[in-house]
């Protein structure tokens, strides 16, 4: 899942030929020594202020001549190289060597698009283990937000816990808000104690098991009281909006034609809807 990694320390370099090489902690070439596909393993792509303070132009040079000397070498005459993330002095080195940069990151996408079967049974795990990382969660809050203790940040902790448990890696955000917070939504969770015969509502955003991510969405009315009409009402109206669109998908569908027929909001929900 290298497209995504958070430390810029890695690179990859994918040849015409197939031919891949891999920059990596330097003392750490066995992180990818069983891979096949990985032919060869270097270091140097560290390009950034943290690692390489004020001479991270020079490293970017020798980092920029590794990957012109490797495409004469597996695809001789050609100076296009698409790329999906890069820190600015690589790019700067990049062009001062004659390369072509393109847009690398559609590449990607379009190529992640199409999925093995390996690739899909690994997505259901994923989807399996939030999931579970999920019901812990509301196990916990359930039991605990009644005693009158319990914070958005300790419901939130247990999602992180039970992610790690099940070969999770990380969480992007911290969508987790209740009561009064959870409108506007995106107020990241804090120390607030959630109140019994509250709303508590998030979005998972996490980095699960495989490096697959998995953002489900959820609201919980947690109390021994009925929440109020409104409530109800706009949890069925939510009810009927994901089923209505659901019952759209189909092979062959395009995101247009879902975009025009799909579910209409009522106009109260018009002003603050997601996105």
């Amino acid at each position: 899942q290298l497209w995504n990694a958070h430390n810029p320390f890695r690179a990859v370099l994918l040849c015409a030929d197939g031919y891949m090489v891999i920059w990596d902690y330097k003392n750490a070439p066995f992180l990818s020594s069983f891979n096949p596909l990985v032919r060869e393993q270097r270091s140097g792509a560290d390009l950034f202020y943290f690692d390489r303070g004020d001479k991270v132009d020079v490293a970017a040079d020798v980092f920029s001549n590794e990957v012109l000397v490797l495409l004469a070498e597996h695809a001789p005459g050609n100076l296009r190289l698409a790329v999906d993330k890069v820190m600015l002095h690589g790019l700067r080195a990049l062009e001062a060597q004659g390369l072509q940069i393109m847009e690398g990151e559609e590449v990607t996408e379009k190529a992640r698009a199409v999925k093995g079967p390996d690739e899909i049974l690994a997505m259901r795990c994923a989807h399996h283990a939030c999931e579970s990382a999920v019901r812990a969660m509301e196990a916990f809050t359930r039991a605990n937000v009644p005693l009158g203790e319990t914070s958005e940040d300790d419901i939130w902790a247990v999602l992180h816990a039970e992610n790690i448990k099940r070969g999770g890696e990380w969480i992007e955000t911290r969508l987790l808000s209740s009561g009064p917070r959870t409108n506007p939504w995106f107020q990241e969770c804090g120390p607030r104690i959630v109140q019994n015969n509250e709303i508590v509502a998030f979005d998972t955003d996490l980095i699960g098991a495989y490096g697959i991510c998995v953002d489900i969405s959820r609201s919980w009315w947690v109390g021994d009281r009925k929440p109020s009409n409104a409530m109800i009402y706009a949890m069925r109206h939510a009810h009927e909006h994901i089923m209505t669109n659901m019952a759209m998908l189909k092979p062959g569908i395009t995101i247009p034609e879902l975009s025009a027929r799909c579910h209409r909001l009522d106009d109260q929900f018009q002003e603050q809807k997601y996105g």
